[in-house]
């Protein structure tokens, strides 16, 4: 029969890896996935992009975008929470010095 265990349920630990953390790969998807909607011309938050690298990089330096999406400042995306491991990417990606990889 079907079920919809996912794998950490399944199988517990971590199952998200944050030891190297792209950009382009990890980072961006999120953003097109949770943040533009709003966060570009024409959205809700057009005022504070996310479309481009250096749009995002203007909210790493304070850690603003960690703290509005785990949770510990406002709370983005207003629709909920990302998973745990789109808030682990991030500060991961963040706390590394937001690189442009």
């Amino acid at each position: 029969a079907c079920y919809y265990d996912n794998e950490q349920t399944l199988y517990g630990g971590n199952t998200c890896d944050t030891t190297a953390v792209s950009y382009s790969t990890d980072i961006r998807p999120i953003l097109d996935a949770n943040c533009i909607s709003c966060h570009a011309p024409g959205g809700e938050q057009e005022t504070s992009p996310l479309v481009t690298y250096e749009d995002m990089k203007k909210y790493t330096s304070d850690r603003n975008v960690v703290d509005r999406t785990n949770g510990s400042s406002s709370l983005m995306p207003p629709s909920g929470k990302m998973s745990s491991c789109n808030v682990a990417l991030i500060e991961a990606w963040v706390n590394d010095g937001a690189p442009n990889n």
